[in-house]
């Protein structure tokens, strides 16, 4: 009796439009990926023993700090980073000739007699 009622709730899900196979292969998916977000989420809050962020002052005694606050990190001076800006903005925005290739330039050449004559 029950193998015919496992075949009539198989014949249910399959005219329903969702075979067993699919919905077993879904419901693992869904374990996997929840276990793919909810583990190393778990594993960084415990290994932080649950802190998000540092306070000021252990903030300002990391090596990173030091590192900032000594200037090795920073430019080593204001007209060192002024000179970098400046050669940076002239590579970028400062324009040494047309942008416009050779059989542009040419057919623009060839087109402006034609356009300054009398159209009689």
């Amino acid at each position: 009796m029950d193998r015919e009622a496992e075949k009539a709730e198989l014949l249910r899900r399959k005219q329903h439009g969702v075979p067993l196979g699919t919905a077993l292969l879904r419901s693992r998916m869904v374990w996997v990926y929840t276990t793919m977000i909810v583990v190393p989420t778990a594993l960084a809050f415990l290994f932080t023993r649950g802190k998000t962020e540092l306070s000021k002052e252990e903030l300002m005694q990391t090596p990173t700090w030091q590192r900032l606050k000594h200037g090795k990190l920073a430019y080593a001076d204001k007209d060192d980073r002024s000179e970098r800006e400046k050669k940076l903005n002239e590579v970028l925005f400062d324009t040494k000739g047309e942008f416009r290739h050779e059989w542009a330039r040419k057919r623009a050449a060839e087109s402006e007699p034609a356009k300054g004559g009398s159209r009689e």
